[in-house]
Order: structure tokens, then C-alpha cells, then sequence
């Protein structure tokens, strides 16, 4: 039982590296999908820590980990993959970006983060939705501005909503970090 919600959060990391390596043969639907699905894995694992009382610190940290793959590195992987590589430098500083300011993000949040009642910065999975739409625009320059509008969303001090807010305080959640 205690290994469940673990399972979860290795699922979403499966579909990260699924993703990426779809990426590289080519088939972008196939990571799209597999990003979302990480996604569904991502917002189960902690529910289901919190049912069954075992919510863990290796399993922040395992989450934090399979969040980095499925919603830093797939998504700008993703977003070079279809547009971004027609700006031979500048997409991949863009698409680095991304990831570097996720990974920030992701361990801002474990270190000073997981108890508040708001996100200090956007949720790396809503970053994630965000670039995966947006690379579907076909439009390298609009994809690059707001893949950087992105990675500085994710490490900004703005405020984003916390779904949490309705958890009790003394219950400590997995997933949208």
C-alpha cells in the first residue's frame, strides 16, 4: 500500500522519457499525449498519498524529479521539435530556458513552497499545458517570446492560485508544484 502513490509519480516520469523519446522519431502526438497522461499521474499521486497516509518526503522528492522530465524537459523538447529548431540558436536557448527555469522552480518549491497556501511562481504542469499549446501556434518567433514569457512565469514572484488552500494545513501534498 505504502508503495502506491510512488508507482503513480514513477508513472509520470515513464511518460516523460516516453515523450521524449517519441520526439525523437518524430511523432509529436504521441509525446502530446504522453505529457498529458504524465499530467493525470501527477495529480493522482499525491491524492493518493494523502488516502492512504503516506504522504513522504522521498515522495516530494520523487515527484519533484518525474515533474522536471514530464513538464520542463518533454515540453521545450517538444516545442524545439516542432518550431523552434527554425531559430537555430535562439530556440535552443529558449527551449533551455524553459528547462532551467523549471528545474529552479520545481526545487524553489521544495525548499520554501510546499506548505504555502498560493504558488510563488507559475506550476511547472501549467507552464507545461501553456508551451504545449502554445507549439501548436507553427510560429517560430511567436513560440520562442512566449516560451521565455513562460520560464520567467515559473521562477517570477507572481502569485498563482493554490488548490491546496482547501487541503487542511497539517496535510502536505504531491503534484502542481
Amino acid at each position: 500500500m505504502i508503495y502506491i502513490p510512488n508507482m503513480i509519480t514513477i508513472g509520470n516520469f515513464i511518460c516523460g522519457i516516453l515523450a521524449i523519446h517519441s520526439l525523437l522519431f518524430h511523432h509529436v502526438h504521441s509525446a502530446v499525449m504522453l505529457i498529458f497522461t504524465g499530467m493525470f499521474f501527477d495529480l493522482f499521486d499525491g491524492f493518493a498519498a494523502r488516502k492512504l497516509n503516506v504522504v513522504s518526503e522521498i515522495g516530494k522528492e520523487l515527484d519533484s524529479l518525474a515533474d522536471l522530465v514530464t513538464f520542463s524537459v518533454a515540453p521545450s523538447m517538444l516545442a524545439y521539435s516542432v518550431s523552434l529548431y527554425e531559430l537555430p540558436l535562439i530556440g535552443l536557448l529558449c527551449a533551455l530556458a524553459f528547462s532551467v527555469c523549471g528545474m529552479l522552480r520545481l526545487a524553489r518549491f521544495n525548499a520554501e513552497q510546499s506548505k504555502l497556501s498560493t504558488f510563488i511562481g507559475m506550476p511547472a504542469p501549467f507552464a507545461a499545458i501553456c508551451l504545449v499549446v502554445l507549439s501548436f501556434v507553427h510560429n517560430p518567433v511567436i513560440l520562442a517570446i512566449g516560451t521565455c514569457i513562460l520560464a520567467y512565469l515559473m521562477v517570477s514572484r507572481v502569485k498563482f492560485p493554490h488548490f491546496k488552500s482547501q487541503a487542511p494545513e497539517n496535510v502536505e501534498t504531491q503534484g502542481w508544484n
